[in-house]
């Protein structure tokens, strides 16, 4: 079931404490893996797409099939499912996506200053609380197509909950876009002692296990995985051509890696029986 009270899930979470995995995914085969691991966990689970995948499969300006093709797994499906939107790119963008069913959005405002980033963190985030969805704030950056890592300040944490009214808050403290990382589990506890509020970590890939349970006794409700997803799908499909399959057979060989890498995450962010 696609989630109706995205915000106050998001709140549960925190205080259970668990962390859900979010997969980023970019066609309909990625998507039903991941939903079909969450069934499997009894697992609520978060689908994201980033507007990148949006662009691939849309036609000109319009946001495309795949939010349609997510939306109708989720309603079928007999676990929690958000749809979220990865690093959308202001307020247009998010009102879009909110128009097309997404029940949570991230603002990405890594490049603007602070001030100019928590005004349009609040006009998104007025417009997703009207909606009943759920809205995800950044402060430091992760590196990647971010560019260089910036870590986060604590020190302006509360005012993304206070003056950018997020739900969560997307913190740097050293994962990174598509690499293995160790976190600075000493900043994510000065973070978490300054806004007692859910927090989410990008780059979630590569976090080395051990720090992944840390973080979670630590706030985080989120964990990004992309870069794993698409190795999974990548490596299942050489198998299969390697192995001369059909269509079918790439299909059904890059989902199964997909599926088996979805349901270690949930297992690994205790997210597992929680549906």
């Amino acid at each position: 079931m696609l989630i109706q009270n995205p915000r106050e899930f998001y709140r549960e979470v925190y205080q259970q404490p668990f962390a859900m995995p979010a997969f980023n995914v970019c066609n309909l085969e990625m998507a039903k893996a991941v939903i079909e691991a969450a069934v499997a966990e009894r697992a609520p689970v978060i689908v994201q797409t980033y507007p990148g995948d949006l662009a691939h499969a849309a036609f000109g300006d319009d946001m495309g099939p795949l939010p349609l093709l997510i939306r109708a797994m989720a309603q079928a499906a007999p676990i929690p499912v958000f749809l979220h939107l990865d690093h959308g790119p202001g307020l247009a963008y998010n009102l879009r996506c909110l128009r097309a069913g997404y029940n949570s959005v991230m603002f990405d405002g890594h490049d603007l200053p602070l001030d100019e980033a928590l005004l349009e963190t609040a006009a998104i985030a007025r417009a997703a609380h009207a909606l009943d969805a759920a809205v995800e704030g950044e402060l430091g950056t992760f590196g990647g197509a971010q560019g260089s890592q910036e870590y986060t300040n604590p020190e302006e944490t509360p005012l993304m909950f206070e003056q950018g009214q997020v739900d969560m808050l997307a913190v740097s403290v050293g994962s990174e876009h598509g690499q293995s990382s160790r976190l600075d589990l000493e900043l994510l506890t000065a973070i978490n002692d300054k806004v007692h509020a859910p927090l989410v970590l990008h780059g979630g890939s590569g976090i080395h296990e051990d720090d992944v349970r840390a973080a979670i006794r630590l706030g985080v409700v989120k964990i990004n995985i992309g870069a794993a997803l698409s190795r999974a799908w990548c490596q299942g499909s050489r198998e299969a051509l390697e192995a001369g399959a059909d269509h079918y057979g790439v299909l059904d060989r890059a989902m199964q890696r997909v599926h088996e890498v979805a349901r270690h995450r949930l297992q690994l962010m205790g997210a597992s029986g929680r549906a």
